[in-house]
């Protein structure tokens, strides 16, 4: 299918580590699979974290020596209410090396720099990798295997970490959440290229977007219907790499007991086969590479 020109335009403020743009993902993928290109998603990083020993969060109590404890819990608690796998033991495991989200923004903007649409799998290995893959992805080696697993050039993804140009990138997209009074995340700015914008703050489900979409864009938009069947399904999972229960829950509207089911069927059938991803599962196609 030929690109369109967009009818909306949603800039999402995000960080690879934030567990709620983590439960974010299967609303977006919604969003694309609804949509098509008739929403381009435009991610910008906010530096969760520049200093875990600096780090307070009074409303989710994370702060002080004890923060990547409280950080686990929190994503236990959060990946309860979200619904995606997580495997919250990365932060204790890694508490002595990892000191900041920084360079995992900083290795997006490397790979923007390069190619937006790879760019955005990029983004989604790193969440994949931090959040359910037990990876430290705030390691160069790691940021740049997964860059390279998505068709990423290796050595110019390093290059332009070194010689400063994405951390360049990345400082401009902190000005534009400073400018735009974004604290929080998730955080989106949706708006009709050159026309009216509206923002959203925080997690919102799908009915959110779709009524701020109607707002700014009216009858223009076209949404896809999305049917449910063993086919979709397993297409869903070939076009996107790894999908989650609850991401197939959200894109096809389905129950998570149906979701699960019809998952678990499908992998009994060898269409598709499951991978473990900390609390739950990735589901794959067959012949994908499960690294």
């Amino acid at each position: 299918m030929s690109k369109i020109d967009p009818v909306i335009e949603l800039i999402v403020y995000t960080d690879p580590y934030c567990t709620w743009c983590w439960g974010s993902e299967p609303v977006l993928r919604k969003i694309q699979e609804v949509y098509g290109d008739q929403v381009r998603l435009v991610y910008r990083m906010g530096g969760l974290v520049e200093d875990t020993s600096r780090f307070r969060d009074p409303l989710n109590r994370i702060g002080g020596p004890d923060m990547h404890r409280q950080v686990a819990e929190h994503w236990r608690q959060a990946a309860q209410r979200h619904g995606m796998p997580v495997d919250a033991d990365v932060f204790i495991d890694f508490q002595n090396e990892f000191r900041s989200t920084w360079p995992a923004c900083i290795a997006y903007k490397a790979a923007e720099l390069q190619d937006p649409e790879l760019a955005g799998r990029h983004l989604r290995r790193l969440r994949e990798g931090a959040a359910a893959e037990h990876l430290a992805i705030h390691r160069l080696e790691v940021q740049a295997d997964l860059a390279e697993e998505v068709g990423l050039d290796r050595q110019r993804l390093l290059a332009d970490i070194e010689n400063g140009s994405a951390e360049q990138a990345f400082r401009e997209d902190l000005q534009m959440c400073r400018a735009n009074e974004v604290t929080g995340f998730p955080s989106y700015e949706a708006h009709v290229p050159g026309g009216e914008e509206m923002a959203m703050f925080g997690y919102h489900n799908f009915a959110a977007f779709e009524s701020t979409f109607q707002r700014l864009a009216g009858g223009r938009l076209k949404p896809r219907e999305i049917v449910a069947d063993d086919d979709g399904i397993v297409g869903f999972a070939r076009k996107y790499g790894k999908v989650a229960a609850r991401e197939v829950s959200e894109v096809f509207s389905l129950k998570m007991s149906e979701a699960c089911e019809q998952l678990d069927r499908l992998t009994s059938e060898g269409r598709l086969r499951k991978q473990q991803a900390g609390s739950g599962w990735f589901f794959l196609a067959p012949e994908l590479s499960s690294r």
